[in-house]
């Protein structure tokens, strides 16, 4: 069974250990449009978490892949503009912006699974997050990081050390790092002591690891939104072609 890394980060390596703190518990929708309702194209799909690594989305249904830590929104074309939002009230811990979008395979080294995202002194993301923002937030007393990884190149409108609110542009949905097809990599992360470890967001039976982070229902929970919200043109890509778009993302190492 495969594993991706878990993300352990220490305070040690951020900026600080101060906390940001968030008007309304929970979080928001982290783009600018809702997959198959009003984002332009044909194509779409959500790829939930499955941060306990048990095959099992928060719904007991197939995650988009065995110990897959972050919801994956995947959108038709990075041309569509769509903007990845800031989550919550927060401040805005790391970022990396200016790499290769489009990545067509791992040849380009900007795009190779073993290229880790690097955080400063030794820590890393653990996988190829491309182009990312890391923000910082405390809700109900609680410290937790968003990530907003595989943005479009040249896109982030945010910097270390800033202040950002609810809803603000973080950067543009891309396909930049360890990806091959447009989409956010949306990651939720709760401070556990002087680490951090993966959490996921979707309330369900099956999530282990909270009772849900949104602050409102979502806009998108599962594929039956597409008959509720049907548009001439569009279809959610079966589970195959998701798999083929995101197989290579696996680590190569087996974990025990």
């Amino acid at each position: 069974m495969y594993f991706p890394v878990v993300l352990l980060l220490s305070c040690l390596f951020a900026l600080s250990c101060t906390t940001a703190s968030a008007n309304q518990n929970g979080f928001s929708w982290p783009i600018s449009c809702v997959p198959g309702v009003d984002c332009s194209g044909t194509h779409f799909r959500i790829g939930y978490p499955d941060v306990s690594g048990t095959g099992l989305s928060f719904a007991c249904k197939s995650p988009g892949y065995i110990g897959h830590q972050g919801t994956d929104i995947v959108v038709s074309s990075i041309d569509q503009g769509i903007k990845a939002l800031a989550a919550a009230d927060g401040v805005v811990r790391w970022s990396a912006d200016g790499l290769y979008d489009r990545c067509p395979n791992d040849s380009e080294r900007t795009c190779d699974e073993q290229n880790k995202s690097g955080l400063g002194s030794g820590a890393t993301l653990g996988f190829n997050a491309g182009n990312f923002a890391v923000i910082e937030h405390t809700i109900d007393g609680v410290q937790l990081l968003t990530l907003y990884a595989h943005l479009r190149k040249d896109s982030l409108s945010v910097s270390p050390g800033q202040k950002v609110v609810r809803g603000q542009v973080v950067g543009g949905v891309g396909s930049s790092g360890n990806s091959m097809i447009p989409h956010l990599h949306f990651g939720v992360y709760k401070a556990e002591g002087v680490m951090y470890r993966p959490v996921d967001p979707w309330k369900g039976s099956c999530n282990t690891s909270s009772d849900g982070l949104w602050a409102f229902a979502v806009p998108y929970r599962s594929d039956d939104l597409q008959a509720q919200h049907t548009q001439p043109g569009n279809a959610n890509d079966p589970p195959s072609v998701y798999m083929q778009s995101t197989q290579h993302s696996l680590p190569k190492k087996k974990f025990n």
